[in-house]
């Protein structure tokens, strides 16, 4: 995984290279100006000729002037607009900005919309570098106003490319500070951070591209970037002579009377996940629709009270590698029974779902107690609940709301939406930024607890959920038409070729 950063850890990059390695910080800028000045002018080599560079007072406003420079160096003639006055600038940024000024280039001060709007006028390209990683509260007045101008000359097709990250987004969450501007390309630097793959955020950046600066990147942190190649080491290659007994045997309590479906595209999404045995267990009542719709899946019957089933269930997992425990399988006062007594007893380890997630609000803590490892897959406003917080606040802060639920019920718990995540309570995390709005449609994420289910037959809990994650939105990526009207058996059906993918990427 691509190692994601916080602010504070960039902050501490930055330490180590000026205290333990002796860089100074004007060095680091002009690393990182240069390096950004490279990256525009072999990405948008016809955008060069006039440049408009919209600095702040501080570290990201001294990598906007070295751009400048730069810029200048190589025949251009940008303009620079400052959104404060001179003599807030200090430190490294300031000696950046006097050497601006050594080459005969004045920033002109601008304090409103017009007054940056007129100084933008025939523009081929805008530089966002007001802000970087430290802003930590809302853009307004003088500010919000640029910010707004960007966006006004993006309408008219000037692209912004920003220095960082988009001026106004949040490094930790991807939260919007107030306002911030909707960019074609970022340049971030020296790592990637956690808010370029959360919305809005991520909506904002446009394509991120990571430009060294000249000191040693992190080789891991807690929290990373999917990849393909993680998924193609976690699953590699089978033996020729396998069998049906070695692929996994996953057993999927699910379905009620009028959502047998979310149990059949469970089932099918264990199936094509690479599961061997797959069986279905429907409550009762449910088990004839569910039979006249499955081929290659297995059904059994239970008995239709709650005690005697999750008896029988418990009995018969323990002949199994894993289990999924939810889907479809009811909001009424049996099926709600049936989710609490399983989602503590199962002895093997178990995808969390659907249904049973509803019957834990409020009482996350107590999968602590649970008798094996659980992988929890809650949509936002099932982790709202659970949480007891507004769906606002989970999507106000992702990551946080992540390692909350990891936290809380010691299990892994995958926050599905744009962006998904994967937490474990030892405060790991992996993030997908593949998908397609088209997955938005039901009985995907039924699909993915399927998946999710025949890789922990194999695979510890953090692996199965993140691989799973990954497979699933890229086979959403695979089967789309457009951004809509997918169809989640059409997800299921392109796993394998989403798992080959990665193997060959």
């Amino acid at each position: 995984m691509l190692p994601l950063l916080t602010r504070e850890a960039v902050r501490a990059i930055d330490q180590d290279a000026i205290e333990r390695l002796g860089v100074p910080g004007v060095t680091l800028m002009e690393h990182a100006g240069r390096g950004a000045f490279e990256q525009i002018r072999a990405r948008l080599p016809g955008r060069l000729d006039a440049v408009l560079v919209v600095c702040g007072p501080g570290q990201n406003g001294g990598d906007g002037f070295v751009v400048a420079r730069h810029l200048a160096w190589s025949g251009f003639r940008p303009r620079v607009a400052l959104g404060c006055d001179a003599e807030r600038v200090q430190g490294d940024a300031r000696i950046q900005l006097e050497r601006l000024r050594a080459i005969g280039i004045e920033p002109a001060r601008v304090r409103s919309w017009a007054e940056l709007h007129a100084l933008g006028e025939g523009a081929t390209l805008v530089v966002d570098a007001l802000f970087g990683t430290g802003l930590t509260r809302a853009l307004e007045g003088s500010y919000a106003e640029l910010v707004a101008t960007m966006n006004a000359l993006g309408a008219l097709g000037v692209p912004t490319v920003a220095l960082d990250l988009p001026s106004g987004v949040d490094a930790d969450s991807g939260a919007v500070l107030g306002v911030a501007p909707g960019v074609a390309l970022t340049l971030t630097f020296a790592a990637l951070k956690r808010g370029l793959y959360q919305h809005p955020g991520a909506g904002l950046a446009g394509e991120v591209v990571c430009v060294p600066i000249g000191v040693p990147g992190p080789s891991s942190a807690s929290t990373g970037l999917l990849e393909p190649g993680d998924v193609a080491r976690w699953l590699p290659r089978r033996a020729g002579d396998v069998h049906k007994g070695d692929a996994g045997r996953v057993l999927i309590v699910a379905g009620s009377p009028g959502h047998t479906g979310a149990a059949l595209l469970a089932g099918l999404g264990a199936q094509r996940g690479g599961a061997g045995l797959v069986t279905l267990a429907p409550r009762a009542e449910a088990r004839a629709a569910l039979d006249a719709k499955v081929v290659e899946l297995m059904t059994m019957a239970l008995p239709s009270e709650p005690t005697l089933a999750a008896a029988e269930l418990v009995a018969l997992g323990a002949d199994c590698d894993a289990l999924v425990v939810g889907p479809g399988l009811g909001t009424d006062p049996d099926g709600q029974a049936l989710a609490r007594s399983l989602a503590l007893a199962l002895q093997r380890p178990t995808v969390l779902d659907a249904d049973v997630l509803g019957a834990h609000a409020g009482r996350l803590d107590a999968l602590r107690n649970a008798a094996a490892p659980r992988v929890l897959t809650p949509h936002p406003g099932e982790a709202a609940r659970l949480l007891g917080w507004t769906v606002a606040r989970v999507q106000a802060d992702r990551y946080a709301a992540a390692g909350e639920l990891a936290a809380q019920s010691g299990a892994v718990c995958v926050l599905k939406g744009a962006g998904s995540l994967v937490a474990a309570p030892d405060g790991r995390m992996a993030v997908c930024a593949r998908g397609t709005p088209a997955l938005a449609s039901g009985g995907t994420g039924d699909v993915l607890a399927g998946l999710i289910g025949a890789l922990l037959a194999s695979l510890p809990a953090f692996e199965a959920a993140a691989a799973g994650v990954y497979l699933h939105a890229l086979a959403g990526e695979l089967a789309a038409q457009s951004d809509r009207g997918l169809l989640a058996r059409e997800v299921a059906d392109r796993l394998p070729a989403a798992l080959e993918r990665c193997r060959t990427a």
